[in-house]
């Protein structure tokens, strides 16, 4: 009997091999970005965590994406510590039953590379998203910092 039989037989057999778990994390990372919202959870200098529901994209292979304030609690926050968690939520940040923590590090992109994570915002929530973008345009004009929006591009371990 081949190894790959072998292996192929012990997967079908037993719930517990290596190989299901990582098809199940894999696919809990996927499931992740592609929920409405996420609960983004971020971690302060003293390590208290602190989650905010958010808009949530998929980002190329293995990773999501979403806009926010340039000087926002969030950005403030991965300055010190990329580490983050996720998990479906929603709108108000209430945990979806049965959902699971994914964890992942985080990093905060400006420029070129916002645009890329709004054109990703912009293909999942669609009116919406521009919606949102031309509200933010129109206070832009009345806010006091000259800080422009961030994108944050999540990349799952």
């Amino acid at each position: 009997m081949s190894v790959f039989v072998a292996r192929r037989q012990t997967f079908v057999s037993t719930v517990t091999s290596v190989d299901q778990v990582l098809f199940t994390m894999m696919s809990t990372n996927a499931d992740v970005a592609n929920n409405r919202y996420a609960l983004f959870t971020s971690f302060r200098k003293d390590g208290r965590a602190v989650g905010t529901a958010v808009w949530i994209a998929p980002f190329g292979e293995g990773e999501a994406c979403f806009t926010t304030g340039g000087v926002s609690g969030k950005v403030k926050r991965l300055a010190h510590t990329s580490r983050v968690t996720l998990q479906a939520c929603d709108v108000r940040g209430r945990l979806t039953p049965g959902s699971q923590v994914v964890e992942a590090t985080a990093r905060v992109v400006t420029g070129t590379d916002c645009e890329l994570v709004n054109v990703a915002m912009n293909k999942k929530y669609k009116i919406q998203f521009r919606m949102l973008a031309a509200s933010n345009k129109i206070t832009s004009i009345f806010r006091k910092s000259p800080v422009p929006d961030t994108g944050i591009i999540i990349s799952f371990n």
